[in-house]
C-alpha cells in the first residue's frame, strides 16, 4: 500500500470512529477528486488555436471547443478520466478532414476547468448542457475515450437521440468494480462501502450496480459501434470490450498489442485503422458534396 493510502486509510478509520457515515461522505469526496496530468506542448496549442466559446450550465461556464465543417455531422468527442480535450486532437484532424463537425469540451476537474473534482452526475449535466447548444437536427456521432464511454452512455441513454456512429477508444464496463477496488486499496469496511455505493445511487438516481455501459448502448438508437481496445491495457481489461461487442448488435472490436491505455491515442496504426473505417463509413451525403 502506498504511503499515501495507508495516511488515508487510517484517517477514514479515525473519523468512522465517530460517524460511518461521515466517513463514508469524506471517502466518496476523495473518489471525486481528479489529478490530471500537465498539459504537452501540442496539447496546449490545440486550445490556442481551436475556435471556441462560452456556455453556461448549472456546474461551471464550459468552454465548447469546435473543427470541421459546420454543415457537416456532428461528432462530440469526450475525453477520459484525468485528461483533456485536446488528447483527442489526433482524431479530430481525421475527423474534420473528411466533413464532420467536431465538438469537444473539458469535463467539470479535467482539462481547463476550473473545478479539482467530479463524477459522473455532473459529467453528464455538462455533456446534456452541449447537446443542448449543439442542437443537431438529424443523426449525430459520439467518440469517447475511457471514462468518456461511461458518461456518454449514460447520459443518451436518457434521452431519445439518433446515433449514427460510435466509437469507443476502449470502455469500462460498469462502475461498482472501482468502488470495490477502492475499499481494496484504502482498506475499508464491508459496511463503509456500501455507504459509498448507496451514495453514488442516490447521486445517480439509480443504483450503482444497474451502470453498465453495454446495457446502456442496448438502450441507444445507433447504427454502428467500433470498439478499439488493447489486449493487455493495465487501465481497463480488453475483456470489458470483448463483452461489450458480444451482446450488442452492429458491433466490431479492433484488438491491439501493447499500444498503452493513453498513448493509443497517439498510435500511428490504431489512428491508420481509425481513418480507414471513417472512411469507408463516410455518409452518402458526404461523398456527394465532394463531387459537386
Amino acid at each position: 500500500m502506498k504511503t499515501i493510502e495507508l495516511i488515508l486509510s487510517y484517517y477514514i478509520k479515525f473519523i468512522a470512529l465517530f460517524s460511518s457515515q461521515k466517513a463514508a461522505e469524506v471517502t466518496f469526496k476523495l473518489f471525486q477528486k481528479t489529478q490530471p496530468r500537465k498539459m504537452l506542448a501540442d496539447e496546449v496549442e490545440f486550445y490556442a488555436t481551436t475556435e471556441h466559446y462560452t456556455i453556461p450550465s448549472s456546474i461551471e461556464p464550459i468552454e465548447i471547443y469546435t473543427k470541421g465543417d459546420k454543415k457537416g455531422e456532428v461528432i462530440f468527442m469526450l475525453h477520459g478520466w484525468n485528461s483533456n480535450l485536446a488528447r483527442l486532437g489526433r482524431f479530430v484532424e481525421i475527423l474534420a478532414d473528411e466533413g464532420f463537425y467536431c465538438v469537444l469540451f473539458d469535463m467539470p476537474g479535467h482539462g481547463r476547468s476550473s473545478l479539482s473534482s467530479t463524477n459522473l452526475k455532473m459529467n453528464s449535466i455538462v455533456f446534456e448542457a452541449v447537446l443542448e447548444n449543439i442542437n443537431p437536427q438529424k443523426e449525430f456521432s459520439v467518440l469517447t475515450h475511457s471514462f468518456g464511454s461511461m458518461v456518454a452512455s449514460y447520459t443518451l441513454a436518457r434521452n431519445n437521440h439518433n446515433i449514427n456512429q460510435l466509437f469507443f477508444l476502449t470502455t469500462l464496463n460498469q462502475f461498482e468494480p472501482f468502488f470495490k477496488e477502492l475499499k481494496s486499496r484504502l482498506r475499508l469496511s464491508e459496511n463503509l462501502l456500501k455507504r459509498i455505493i448507496d451514495m453514488g445511487g442516490d447521486l445517480l438516481e439509480e443504483p450503482v450496480t444497474d451502470l453498465i455501459v453495454k446495457e446502456k448502448v442496448k438502450k441507444l438508437n445507433y447504427k454502428s459501434i467500433s470498439v478499439f481496445h488493447d489486449k493487455f491495457d493495465k487501465i481497463l481489461p480488453h475483456s470489458y470490450s470483448e463483452l461489450l461487442v458480444s451482446e450488442v448488435p452492429n458491433a466490431k472490436l479492433f484488438s491491439y498489442e501493447k499500444i498503452g491505455h493513453s498513448k493509443m491515442l497517439q498510435n500511428k496504426q490504431l489512428l491508420a485503422d481509425f481513418e480507414k473505417l471513417v472512411k469507408e463509413k463516410r455518409p452518402v451525403q458526404m461523398l456527394q458534396g465532394a463531387l459537386i
